[in-house]
């Protein structure tokens, strides 16, 4: 199995936006054959370029909600994912399905949507048969004012999720029953508590509750406080041994920019 995740960007708000000490661009997954790109934020097509990834290959945009470090970068991604953008008669060629909330379908020009084959407006709940993968829009609470969802696709030979951007709330485990890979944004190390977003302590005991244990938790979308301006290191490599020592997950990885990461490998 070729099935791939590349990290595009391990950071997420507004520092990180600003200083890039870590990467807002998003994350690739690769699967079935099938190249997605995942919340693209600033950034996005510089780090494309500076991994060698190739923008062409995507034809599967999802973006959770209307955060910039979430959505900025979507219309670049988008017209870059074709070589040729239209015809000598200017009728422009349609490539790649967008799942998103309506709130950025409105951000996005009309002369960037046209690009598109399909447009997918997406909450909580929602599925959609994906050329035979499904996909799932999960639970995410974060923003009271910015509709959001989380993505679940289940394949054949293993399920994995993203949760977005989230807190924790009372049913946030049992959605992911049965994933064996979660991609889980974490903002904040130990008990540094952010609004809306999760914290090393506050969303292990939720961990814990997911039946079957993942197989592996992939923590991605750091804040400042966790490595960045704010920090006064890099706490990344001791979250990961807590949520080693403190969960039943049986392998648990930190993303890097630019990390490219086996499916095969994170399931053995």
């Amino acid at each position: 199995m070729k099935d791939e995740i590349v990290i595009l960007g391990s950071g997420g708000g507004r520092h990180h936006i600003r200083t890039q000490h870590r990467a807002t661009g998003g994350t690739l997954f690769k699967f079935n054959g099938i190249q997605a790109h995942i919340d693209p934020g600033p950034g996005a097509t510089v780090r494309l370029a500076q991994y060698k990834e190739d923008p062409v290959k995507t034809e599967l945009f999802i973006v959770t909600h209307a955060h910039v470090d979430h959505y900025n970068d979507l219309s670049a991604v988008i017209e870059s994912s074709r070589k040729i953008l239209h015809d000598k008669n200017y009728n422009y060629y349609k490539k790649g399905t967008l799942i998103t909330t309506p709130e950025v379908i409105n951000l996005i020009s009309d002369y960037h949507l046209n690009m598109l084959e399909r447009v997918v407006k997406f909450k909580t709940g929602d599925k959609l048969n994906y050329k035979g993968v499904k996909i799932t829009g999960t639970k995410a609470v974060h923003s009271p004012i910015n509709e959001g969802f989380g993505i679940k696709f289940d394949l054949k030979e293993y399920s994995l999720a993203f949760t977005s951007d989230t807190m924790v709330f009372d049913d946030f485990s049992d959605q992911f029953s049965g994933v064996n890979i979660l991609i889980l944004n974490l903002l904040r190390p130990d008990s540094i508590t952010c609004k809306r977003h999760l914290c090393t302590d506050e969303v292990i005991p939720y961990l814990n509750k997911i039946y079957p244990p993942l197989d592996c938790l992939i923590i991605t979308h750091f804040g400042s406080y966790m490595d960045g301006p704010r920090s006064k290191g890099n706490f990344v490599p001791s979250q990961v041994a807590k949520l080693q020592d403190h969960t039943s997950i049986k392998k648990v990885v930190a993303a890097e920019d630019g990390l490219k990461l086996n499916i095969d490998e994170l399931l053995s």
